[in-house]
């Protein structure tokens, strides 16, 4: 069984993810009215999520 801080570890960073990945996908919906910012904007979100991915491997 896993202890009670690894279980909030666990339960942040998924939340973390979801939040990141709801920001990504609304960003894309929006790309067309300005793609230069939403460009950067997904840019960044996609490099939070990979960073939050490793992140959570590594532990």
């Amino acid at each position: 069984m896993m202890s009670l801080p690894a279980l909030n570890g666990l339960v942040a960073t998924v939340l973390l993810f979801s939040l990141l990945a709801g920001v990504l996908g609304l960003m894309l919906d929006r790309a067309a009215r300005a793609p230069g910012l939403a460009t950067a904007a997904v840019a960044v979100l996609v490099f939070g999520l990979s960073w939050g991915g490793l992140l959570l491997l590594g532990e």
